[in-house]
């Protein structure tokens, strides 16, 4: 009997370099890593960079494209990355329609943007794990994927919210949470499935500085990054998923 090649996914890491993140940004490629393989055993998990280097993955070798959080104005028209990677995703839809892509925050963002939706600050930064109700159609696709039927738990950690979806885009949250196109190949989620209480709170060192989060707070912040949360539930989904017409 032939086995099955392994499931293979590609994460482009968005987050900016800088000199006090290369720990957080290994972090995130693990946690990552962890998840997909937790979720799919013996999974190739590729990581690029589409910052500096600006390669990507080739659209068809991979089973899942992941895009990930990062910090940048995804609404920037004069970063060349940005409009570089917004490029690729509208080219990959093109040229690979059935290829299955899934963006996280930032990524979540700028897929929406891509495809014609607006991004704008949010009333307040949103840190920790906050429940996320889900529409009718939300509730269909997360159907016995999750311990409720009517939400899931997830971490949050952005500044920025998506204020218009992209053309043709089907919300499965409320409060533009959560998206799948109407092809069924690509899913955006403002949350981050990926995350941990432990990468939660090295992020927390850098919340001061760019969410002007105030020091009093932070104690209510480190207990709600501790809560349960549905992320490995999530991603158990998105796998699934990219097994699906």
């Amino acid at each position: 009997m032939t086995t099955p090649p392994p499931f293979k996914a590609a994460i482009l890491m968005n987050a900016v370099p800088a000199e006090s993140t290369p720990l957080l940004d290994d972090a995130f490629k693990t946690t990552f890593a962890t998840c997909i393989t937790q979720a799919s055993p013996d999974a190739q998990v590729d990581s690029f960079d589409p910052i500096e280097a600006q390669v990507y993955p080739e659209a068809g070798e991979y089973d899942l494209i992941v895009l990930s959080g990062g910090t940048a104005d995804a609404m920037a028209k004069d970063i060349t990355w940005i409009l570089k990677l917004q490029d690729f995703l509208r080219t990959t839809v093109e040229r690979c329609p059935s290829q299955k892509i899934v963006g996280i925050c930032w990524g979540h963002q700028t897929i929406n943007i891509a495809f014609g939706g607006t991004v704008g600050d949010s009333d307040h930064a949103e840190i920790g794990v906050y429940p996320v109700t889900l529409t009718p159609n939300g509730q269909t696709f997360f159907t016995t994927s999750l311990p409720s039927e009517t939400h899931y738990n997830i971490h949050q950690f952005h500044e920025r919210e998506v204020k218009t979806r992209g053309k043709g885009f089907i919300a499965l949250a409320e409060n533009n949470q959560c998206f799948v196109n109407a092809a069924n190949t690509i899913l955006t989620l403002q949350g981050h499935p990926e995350m941990s209480v432990e990468l939660s709170k090295m992020l927390l060192e850098d919340v001061p500085k760019y969410l002007d989060v105030e020091e009093v707070e932070r104690k209510a912040l480190e207990d709600r990054v501790e809560r349960e949360h549905d992320g490995m539930a999530i991603w158990k989904r998105i796998v699934r998923w990219t097994g699906e017409v």
